[in-house]
């Protein structure tokens, strides 16, 4: 009887000792919004460059997919190809499974899959219907090199858990990272 007070009262404590920030999409997007007004290279070798100018950029946690956030943005895409140049005005959505690093405390998008586009002009040419999701797919590519939340130092529970982050969970409208103290 002993051992299962022991082992009960053990495994509340343990609890106390579990740390879990939640971050909203709100948090979220307030640091992908400072993106915005940026311009992105993509690069697919030496015969294409292009870039894409971020005006307007969302997510959306755990609201299609459970494990999955939906990316949204709107830009200009800026391409090059020998002297020829393009610009197309676009919006695309993506799907992305949001990812932890513990080096580097962040919170990353990785496996973007392009679910649709658009483009907002009149007049689509028929080299924007064959580049444009392939240049999507550069930049989606591009995205998930940069993080869409870094944990602040200067905040006490996000300078513990930030290399302390055990799993990471999501529910509609927010993202849970759990660690251990």
């Amino acid at each position: 009887m002993k051992i299962i007070v022991f082992l009960i009262a053990f495994g509340i404590s343990g609890l106390s000792w579990a740390q879990s920030l939640i971050l909203t999409e709100q948090q979220l997007n307030q640091q992908l919004n400072q993106q915005l007004g940026k311009e992105f290279p993509v690069s697919l070798g030496s015969w294409l460059s292009a870039g894409i100018e971020l005006k307007q950029l969302s997510v959306e946690l755990g609201r299609q997919e459970a494990d999955k956030a939906r990316v949204q943005g709107q830009g200009i895409l800026s391409m090059q190809q020998g002297q020829q140049r393009s610009h197309w005005d676009i919006e695309g959505d993506f799907s992305a499974r949001p990812r932890y690093d513990s080096e580097q405390g962040a919170l990353f998008l990785d496996e973007f899959q392009l679910l649709s586009y658009r483009l907002n002009q009149q007049s689509s040419s028929p080299q924007a219907s064959m580049m444009l999701p392939l240049l999507l797919q550069g930049l989606a590519s591009y995205l998930s090199q940069y993080p869409v939340y870094t944990l602040d130092d200067t905040d006490p529970l996000q300078r513990q858990l930030k290399d302390r982050v055990l799993s990471l969970e999501i529910a509609p409208g927010q993202l849970s990272l759990h660690g251990i103290e």
